[in-house]
């Protein structure tokens, strides 16, 4: 682990690819599936990412922990991709019938 490694360069590039994601999303609004492949897409990335280069290098001292420790602390956390959980998607569902229910019998 380069604990001294200045990221400052690979930054701008990060933040391209991180824009052109985002607009293509942007450009996919309204296709759940496309979004869906988006976030499939960026999961198996990440997946690929941590397994093949990010655990290899892992801190094989209790230095090197220490740097990667103070690294997380100073500068973000550990990376994470959440998933949305069936259940809140059947929550918004139920939350969306309620509504319409509720809209019908005002009507």
């Amino acid at each position: 682990m380069n604990s001294d490694y200045n990221y400052s360069a690979i930054e701008p590039k990060i933040k391209e690819l991180a824009k052109q994601i985002w607009d293509i999303a942007e450009e996919s609004q309204e296709n759940l599936f496309a979004i869906l492949l988006i976030l499939r897409e960026l999961e198996t990335l990440h997946r690929n990412i941590r397994q093949e280069m990010f655990e290899p290098v892992l801190p094989d001292t209790r230095h090197r922990l220490y740097l990667l420790l103070r690294h997380l602390e100073e500068v973000g956390g550990w990376p994470y991709i959440e998933r949305m959980r069936l259940k809140d998607i059947c929550a918004k569902l139920i939350l969306s019938e309620n509504n319409s229910a509720h809209t019908t019998e005002d009507s």
